[in-house]
This record gives structure tokens, C-alpha cells and sequence, in this order.
């Protein structure tokens, strides 16, 4: 048994941009990301069946806590369009009739609520599966825990991350402040890519202490050691404002009280819900049949 922790925006995104396009509901709307989802959705409670289960949704964050402190954060990403939108909020409702808890904050982004309900409901006998395709989320993985891939089924344990990565989930975070993150706007350092970050923090640890021996930099045995070093030195009062943004913060108290059981489904407004968005005869008796078994 394990707790799903879902980081739902890839998986609407990646039905937005998936083989559908031009789907539409009854009402002439686009839904291509939702019936997508909803296949995401179907997959994921038929093959694993999961009795604790959370979805994680990302609201719009222009004003979020990470761009209090840095403005430019996520600078780079275009607003998402009002049929995407709407076909966000479609998804929530979709997780909510079918008994899943849904989360979301108008100041703290998912990654944020999946860290800290991972902190608050994992338990011994509760490991997580963290479903994402985002290398941020992987400074969460304790032993036990899985960083899942789920649409090409890549499975990633504790000690699997520092073989992918380079660095335990412990150091992600840093790893992301030296390197920077694009997708982010997050700058990073010039001169330090991901195998020159997990070098620095091999040898120092933490980008505490890396900043206080930047002057032990040169002397390492790679290439570039020194330019490295003068990129450091050059960038040292940002790195830690780097790492406010890519560490996880797992102190929403907000996600004690979130009930992470998986509860009865309301049938009739998932019908309701299949003929407004005109879902196919296949998925419809497909979600029809998934139902009747769970209801049984």
C-alpha cells in the first residue's frame, strides 16, 4: 500500500498537447486535456487502485511566494489560455466526484503541497509514489518512496536518484540553485552544469559550506576548476536566493487536515459529467464497468 501524491498539471498538459486537438463538449468547448486526463485518471485507479490518493493542482501563481522574492521567477512562461483554464478546473471536478481529494493555493505551487503532505502522511507502512515527470519533486524521496514516471512507467527509488541525477534527493535542491533551472527562469551559476553541482556537493556537501571554502575550488581535480571557482565567487550572494526557489517547502500546515483516503465515487455526477464533456461510447462503459467494480 502506498500514498499517490499527484502532480496533476503534467498530466493535463500533456493531454493539451496530446493526439486529440480538436475534441469538443456538447457546449462547442474544447476538452481535449480533460478526456486526456481523464484516461491518465482511468489508468491509474484500474492498474493500481489506490486506497490513499491525493491530485495536486497548480492555480495561477502571478502572485506566488516565489515571485515575492524573485519577480522573474516563471517570467519566461506565457499565460495559460482561458480553454485551458477552464479545462484545469474540469479536472479538479472530475478528481472530486470520483471521492480524490484535490489541493491546490493561490501562493504555493503543487510541488509545495505534495511536499508537505509527503512530510504529514507518510508513514512507515505509507510510502509514497510520487507521480511526475519533474526532477524538482525527487528531493522528496525518502527510502521506500517511488518518483514515478507514470506514462512511460519510469520508477525512481531513494537510491536510484543519485544514480540519474547525480545527487541523493537530499541535494536536489541545491544541485537546481547551481545549475539553474530554464523551464524556471531560475539563472543558476555560469560554468556549472549538473556534473561540475554534484562534484561541488560531493566534496562540501551543502552550498552553505561550499560558500564558505569557494576559495577550495580551484585546486579540484576537473576541468575548469578555476573558471568555475571565479563563477562562484562571482555569484555567491544569489546562490542562496537560487535555493529559496528550488527547495520544496513542507510546511503547509494546510495539508494535515486533507483527508488522503480514497472515498466513494458519486456515479451520477461523473455520468452527468460524461455526457456534458461527450465522451465516447468506449470510455464511457469503460468508466462504467471501473465503477461498478469499486462500488461492488
Amino acid at each position: 500500500m502506498r500514498l499517490f501524491l499527484v502532480d496533476s498539471s503534467i498530466y493535463v498538459f500533456r493531454a493539451w498537447f496530446g493526439p486529440e486537438p480538436g475534441r469538443v463538449n456538447l457546449a462547442g468547448e474544447p476538452n481535449q486535456a480533460l478526456v486526456g486526463f481523464t484516461d491518465f485518471v482511468y489508468r491509474l485507479l484500474s492498474e493500481q487502485a489506490p486506497s490513499h490518493v491525493v491530485f495536486a493542482f497548480d492555480e495561477s501563481l502571478g502572485q506566488s511566494e516565489r515571485k515575492r522574492i524573485y519577480p522573474e521567477y516563471k517570467a519566461n512562461r506565457a499565460p495559460a489560455p482561458d480553454e485551458l483554464k477552464r479545462q484545469f478546473a474540469w479536472c479538479g471536478e472530475w478528481v472530486a466526484a470520483l471521492g480524490i481529494s484535490r489541493v491546490s493555493s493561490p501562493a504555493w505551487e503543487a510541488d509545495d503541497l505534495i511536499g508537505s503532505l509527503a512530510r504529514y502522511h507518510r508513514r512507515p507502512d505509507l510510502p509514497l509514489a510520487i507521480l511526475t515527470a519533474d526532477k524538482d519533486l525527487a528531493q522528496l524521496v525518502a527510502e521506500g518512496d517511488l518518483w514515478w514516471s507514470f506514462h512511460d512507467d519510469r520508477r525512481l527509488g531513494y537510491r536510484d536518484i543519485k544514480k540519474k541525477f547525480g545527487v541523493p534527493p537530499e541535494q536536489i535542491a541545491a544541485q537546481l540553485a547551481l545549475t539553474g533551472d530554464k523551464i524556471d527562469n531560475i539563472p543558476g551559476v555560469p560554468e556549472v552544469g549538473p556534473k561540475t553541482a554534484a562534484r561541488l556537493l560531493a566534496k562540501f556537501g551543502d552550498l552553505e559550506t561550499l560558500r564558505q571554502r569557494l576559495d577550495e575550488v580551484g585546486a579540484m581535480k576537473f576541468r575548469y576548476a578555476a573558471r568555475v571557482q571565479e563563477s562562484l565567487i562571482e555569484h555567491a550572494d544569489n546562490i542562496g536566493l537560487w535555493q529559496q526557489l528550488t527547495r520544496i517547502n513542507c510546511d503547509l500546515e494546510d495539508m494535515l487536515d486533507v483527508d488522503i483516503r480514497r472515498r466513494a465515487a458519486d456515479v451520477e455526477l461523473l455520468s452527468d459529467m460524461m455526457r456534458a464533456q461527450d465522451f465516447d461510447a468506449a470510455r464511457r462503459q469503460r468508466w462504467q464497468r471501473l465503477l461498478r467494480r469499486q462500488a461492488a
